[in-house]
């Protein structure tokens, strides 16, 4: 069978093949593209080697079937940042958005999402930053003598 394979550039190369392995075998010898990244499309659905035979997929002759790589794995799941002790870890999984301490900017599980339960080592300067902002907030504020005083 004749047909057409059109690769990731979009230039549509020329093969001869009854199988699905035939062709991907082929695809790897002119493309260099190893057949375990190779994902090839005909008709909205993926060719696998299972069904060997390229007529099972409807392919005729003068037909154009789709190259595309495989994808990859997603990103790595976020673990837990706090030691239990000096040698181990907590193995929970962070917990999204939530669980990402404002002040260090590390991803933490539920139970230790909190500065104070990760012992986070910017917590006192943050105590001492708030503290600051209440004291001054409240020494701004007129006390009830002041105010009766105005009246």
């Amino acid at each position: 069978m004749h047909f057409f394979v059109r690769d990731l550039q979009g230039n549509s190369l020329p093969f001869e093949a009854s199988t699905v392995s035939d062709l991907q075998f082929a695809l790897a010898d002119r493309t260099a593209i190893p057949i375990a990244e190779q994902r090839l499309v005909f008709g909205a659905r993926q060719l696998t080697t299972s069904d060997d035979s390229l007529a099972a997929y409807g392919i005729a002759d003068g037909a154009t079937v789709g190259l595309a790589l495989r994808l990859k794995g997603g990103a790595p799941k976020k673990r837990c940042n706090c030691w239990i002790s000096p040698t181990e870890r907590c193995s929970q999984a962070a917990v999204r958005i939530v669980g990402d301490c404002q002040l260090c900017t590390q991803a933490f599980c539920s139970r230790h999402r909190l500065a104070e339960d990760h012992k986070c080592p910017k917590l006192d300067t943050c105590r001492e930053q708030a503290f600051l902002a209440n004291k001054t907030k409240l020494e701004a504020e007129a006390t009830p003598t002041e105010k009766l005083a105005r009246v």
